[in-house]
């Protein structure tokens, strides 16, 4: 999965591949996950998956992972109170500035 790890600068920059075997399992609904902590990099937890619209998606990795956080696409905090993400409701900047589930 992962092909290599470059630092530089910028920062570090991963290449993942996907094999014949993870392409199958993403074509079968099933998430692939990738723990970048596992190799010396700030823990960051990447899910790969597929669907043929973004709400396909978001309700693959709801089945996988629980619900997860609204994030509000103005100043890109996160709540995980179900009121918001439903509503599109951001209480950082007291605004609805995402669109409902």
């Amino acid at each position: 999965m992962i092909k290599a790890v470059i630092r530089d600068v910028a920062g570090p920059l991963v290449l993942l591949g996907l094999s014949g075997e993870n392409v199958t399992r993403l074509m079968a609904g099933e998430p692939i996950a990738v723990n970048l902590a596992q190799l010396g990099l700030p823990p960051l937890r990447i899910a790969l998956t597929a669907g043929r619209t973004e709400a396909d998606i978001m309700d693959q990795l709801e089945q996988q992972y629980g619900p997860l956080p609204f994030t509000c696409p103005r100043c890109r905090r996160a709540s995980r109170h179900p009121d918001d993400k439903r509503y599109g409701y951001c209480g950082h900047c007291h605004a609805y500035t995402g669109a409902p589930s």
